[in-house]
């Protein structure tokens, strides 16, 4: 199977602290043409010390453009695995520590000059396939300054669907990664269609793929053709 994606488990204390390569190594993996995540994340400590490290962290996440995700392994402290190390993002009462805020600025930093906007629209479009029934897709899009990233929803009509293909238009982005669909394209025309997991529908069920890209999301209007 094609790799995609690699995911760097990191879970830091003082005996195993964040290295000084840590960029290093995200931008090593990236280079082989992969996107890179930081799937689990926990530092343990307190303070502008710890404060500090998620920050490093993030920045690190940041510096690298294939770098397309940070996940935190719990919310507050006292749900945390070592929750004796005060890992979190949170304390135990659900209060924002100062790595939250380190974390927090860091992304807002990192977002390039002025503020950055969200937004999130939905659109809707229909085509018959072969059958009765059809498909239905729908999209959100969650846009900021200079990128976006898209969830498209596959939704079948009155009969099951044996498999599925979405039409899109991206006038002003370029698609940077993917996920469960096949994807012709990265521009303009972008043709999407179902993977093995994923092609068989029950009647008005839905599944969902989705994709990042830089630029503009805006305009995508998809086209369902069901099978």
């Amino acid at each position: 199977m094609p790799i995609d994606c690699v995911g760097l488990q990191s879970h830091f204390n003082s005996q195993s602290p964040v290295p000084s390569n840590y960029q290093t190594t995200l931008q090593n993996f990236a280079n082989l043409g992969v996107d890179v995540q930081i799937t689990e994340l926990d530092i343990e400590g307190s303070g502008t010390s710890q404060a500090q490290n998620y920050r490093n962290v993030t920045q690190a996440c940041l510096a690298v453009a294939r770098c397309t995700g940070i996940t935190v392994w719990g919310i507050r402290d006292t749900d945390s695995w070592r929750a004796s190390g005060t890992p979190l993002l949170f304390d135990g009462n659900g209060n924002k520590k100062a790595a939250y805020n380190s974390v927090l600025d860091a992304l807002n930093a990192g977002g390039g000059p002025g503020p950055t906007t969200t937004t999130t629209t939905t659109t809707t479009t229909t085509s018959n396939g072969p059958g009765p029934g059809g498909c239905t897709a729908s999209v959100s899009l969650n846009q900021w300054d200079g990128g976006f990233v898209a969830t498209i929803k596959v939704t079948a009509g009155s009969s099951a669907l044996r498999g599925w293909s979405v039409a899109t238009t991206l006038s002003n982005g370029t698609v940077t990664g993917s996920w469960s669909a096949n994807r012709s394209g990265t521009s303009g025309a972008v043709n999407w269609s179902n993977v093995d997991y994923n092609g068989n529908v029950p009647a008005g069920q839905s599944t969902e793929f989705g994709f990042q890209g830089t630029g503009s999301g805006a305009g995508l209007n998809p086209a369902c053709n069901a099978s």
